[in-house]
C-alpha cells in the first residue's frame, strides 16, 4: 500500500513521501518545547523517535484512546505555548478540518506534519 504526506509549517508547506524523513526540517530542535505526536497508527518507542531526530524527553505522545475529538485535540495542541511541533495521521480527519488546522498552525506559529495514510491513485 503506497501512502502520502506532506508538512505544513507557518511559512511554507512542501511535500514528502515520509514523516520520518521530515524531522529535520519540521521537529529538529525545539528549543525547550514539546513535539505532540497525536494519534500515532503504530508503537512509537524512545529508540524509534531518536533514530529520527525527536528526542523521547521532549515528545509529547497522545494515543488515539486518550482522544475524544481529535480536530479539536489538534487545535488545542497548536494554542499550546509549550508545544512547537505537532505531528499526526489525516484519519478521522475531513479537508476541512485539515484546511482549519494548518490556519490555526500558522496563526499559533506552530509547525505541523500531516501524514496521509490513505492510497495513492
Amino acid at each position: 500500500m503506497q501512502t502520502k504526506s506532506f508538512i505544513y509549517n507557518a511559512n511554507a508547506s512542501a511535500h514528502n513521501n515520509n514523516f520520518l524523513n521530515a524531522d529535520n526540517a519540521v521537529i529538529e530542535d525545539n528549543h525547550g518545547q514539546w513535539t505532540a505526536i497525536i494519534a500515532p497508527p503504530m508503537t512509537l518507542t524512545a529508540a524509534l523517535l531518536s533514530q529520527h531526530g525527536i528526542s523521547a524527553n521532549s515528545a509529547l505522545i497522545i494515543h488515539k484512546a486518550k482522544i475524544n475529538n481529535k480536530f479539536h485535540t489538534l487545535l488545542k495542541a497548536a494554542q499550546s505555548p509549550t508545544i512547537s511541533a505537532v505531528v499526526t495521521w489525516d484519519d478521522e480527519l475531513t479537508a476541512d478540518e485539515i484546511f482549519q488546522v494548518k490556519a490555526t498552525m500558522k496563526s499559533y506559529n506552530t509547525e505541523c506534519v500531516i501524514q496521509s495514510n490513505k492510497k495513492l491513485h
